[in-house]
């Protein structure tokens, strides 16, 4: 331990060029697209694919054109969020909205409990959500959530009339049992 130097707080966050690995391949390709999550090696683990929602529609009292409202999404188990899609209709009968452009209606984000925003600013929901037919996959392994953890949707509608509907693809870890022996 001697010959280890003083260990210390950084004041500066590293750069993305200190986090490189050793010489002579400080950095590796890997695959970003298809979200590929991590399972457990453990064969107690089990997985299943659950579909949280949330929505917001033009009756609820916070329906606000340009105004952001807020959905919460309660997590039981831990999970991995795999991919976010979207969808709105026109509650007023016009048919002006189609799979191309409903989700150019409004605005989208989401952020966890801890504050760590998945969607740093609320943006155009086709440039951060997918659709059923095109899902709208994190990339990487996924974005963690814990359990008991919240997921805060900020939905901001732009047009009048609008149903919003917002779909959270989540891949579920589940343990074998609730009881330890």
């Amino acid at each position: 331990m001697s010959n280890q130097p003083q260990r210390q707080a950084m004041v500066a966050m590293p750069t993305a060029a200190q986090l490189g690995g050793p010489p002579p391949q400080p950095f590796i390709r890997f695959p970003f697209y298809p979200t590929a999550p991590w399972y457990s090696t453990d064969p107690n683990v089990g997985y299943q694919v659950r579909f949280y929602s949330q929505g917001l529609i033009n009756t609820d009292a916070d329906y606000v054109i340009g105004t952001e409202a807020i959905r919460p999404v309660a997590f039981d188990l831990p999970c991995r969020l795999i991919a976010i899609n979207g969808a709105c209709n026109n509650i007023a009968g016009a048919n002006n909205i189609t799979e191309q452009n409903m989700n150019l209606m409004y605005l989208f984000r989401a952020e966890y409990t801890t504050g760590d925003r998945l969607h740093v600013f609320a943006r155009l929901a086709s440039t951060v959500l997918g659709t059923g037919q095109n899902p709208g996959e994190i990339g990487g392994h996924g974005y963690n959530i814990d359990q008991g953890a919240t997921l805060t949707l900020g939905i901001t509608p732009l047009v009048a009339n609008l149903r919003i509907d917002i779909t959270l693809v989540c891949l579920e870890m589940r343990g074998p049992r609730n009881f330890s022996y």
